[in-house]
């Protein structure tokens, strides 16, 4: 009896003694450059090796002793393979650019308090630059690139996978991070011309959606009728037509630009096919999931190979890019569900190489 309690005890001291709370950041640091801002968005994975319940107490990001960011809330997401995780989606607007950030992190394990430093290193990379999905118009970017913008805090969630080489667990994988849902306007910032009832009645229903980028075909899903707004039927959330009539454009370097809920058979292209910049694709639609007539568009890097199988193309990080130019008109605040905007914060300018942030309107000239 006494021997089987003493290599129980001896169980749980190594089990505790080889216990590390695992602090990752296992995809690279994107850079968001906006009209009025630039910012570093990134996920923090967090979770404890013996799967114990983790309080978060404190957690800080410093430059140079700098406070970056500071006692932020936590994204939890809970399995039944684990008791306590956190991926934590990190939005940080700049006013210089750092190159080294130190994240300091205190919490309670079962009565035991914990700090954890990580360091990394953020590169200033040039960004992708791609022209505009449309050849002209006015747009409203509906969830567009923000810290709390619906797409940003979507993770496509997995089971804990712990990846030697970064010594911690990928937990998940954010694929929307840069995310637009564009929605067509009229001259006077209008969505749609009497009630928004039919497709028909919205601006931008059947607008012309191009290439943005020399590229191939990967993916095409057609054959899925046009929701009529403002219903959609959940059964439509299944990794085949999620997206909706989709088109998924393979531009090199392991990166795939995504277009998603477009109109029934106005799809213009086969998989396989070879497509240049600005060639006409297909039309904006209400396909799939989706409340009203828009275009999401999003571009991603490949994680998983072959990349068409199952899941594998959500199982991908969304990256971040620019487009070449455009007119910045101003930020449309509410008005989503209406037909207009309860006011337009005007801040009208021409931009090059940037991308809107959320809920901008802009002119494509």
């Amino acid at each position: 009896m006494k021997k089987t309690i003493f290599v129980n005890l001896l169980i749980i001291c190594i089990s505790n003694l080889n216990a590390q709370i695992k602090m990752v950041i296992p995809f690279e640091p994107q850079i968001f450059k906006g009209a009025n801002k630039t910012s570093i968005v990134y996920e923090m994975h967090l979770k404890d090796s013996l799967n114990r319940p983790i309080e978060i107490e404190e957690f800080s990001i410093k430059n140079n002793n700098k406070l970056l960011l500071n006692n932020s809330e936590f994204i939890k997401y809970d399995f039944r393979s684990d008791t306590n995780r956190f991926l934590k989606n990190i939005w940080i607007d700049l006013d210089h650019f750092p190159t080294v950030l130190l994240h300091t992190l205190k919490c309670n394990i079962n009565g035991s308090e914990y700090q954890i430093e990580k360091e990394i290193t953020i590169n200033d990379k040039e960004l992708l630059m791609v022209r505009f999905p449309f050849r002209e118009g006015i747009w409203f970017a509906g969830g567009g690139p923000s810290d709390s913008s619906f797409h940003r805090i979507f993770s496509q969630k997995v089971q804990s996978n712990y990846n030697a080489d970064l010594d911690g667990f990928i937990l998940g994988f954010c694929n929307q991070r840069f995310a637009i849902d564009w929605i067509g306007l009229n001259e006077k910032y209008q969505f749609y011309k009497s009630d928004g009832r039919t497709n028909e009645d919205f601006y931008g229903y059947g607008r012309e959606v191009v290439a943005v980028a020399n590229g191939k075909v990967i993916w095409v899903k057609d054959g899925i009728p046009d929701c009529i707004p403002p219903e959609f039927s959940d059964t439509l959330y299944r990794a085949k037509t999620a997206l909706g009539n989709s088109i998924l454009l393979d531009i090199g370097n392991d990166i795939v630009v995504f277009y998603a809920h477009l109109k029934l058979n106005s799809i213009k292209v086969n998989v396989g096919d070879i497509v240049n910049a600005g060639d006409i694709i297909g039309q904006v639609g209400s396909s799939g999931p989706s409340t009203g007539p828009h275009l999401h568009f999003d571009i991603r890097k490949k994680i998983f190979k072959p990349f068409m199988d199952g899941l594998n193309r959500f199982y991908s990080q969304s990256i971040s890019y620019a487009f070449d130019k455009y007119e910045l008109i101003g930020k449309g605040i509410g008005g989503e569900n209406d037909n207009i905007f309860s006011k337009i914060i005007k801040d009208e300018k021409f931009i090059n190489v940037n991308l809107p942030s959320s809920d901008e309107i802009i002119r494509i000239p």
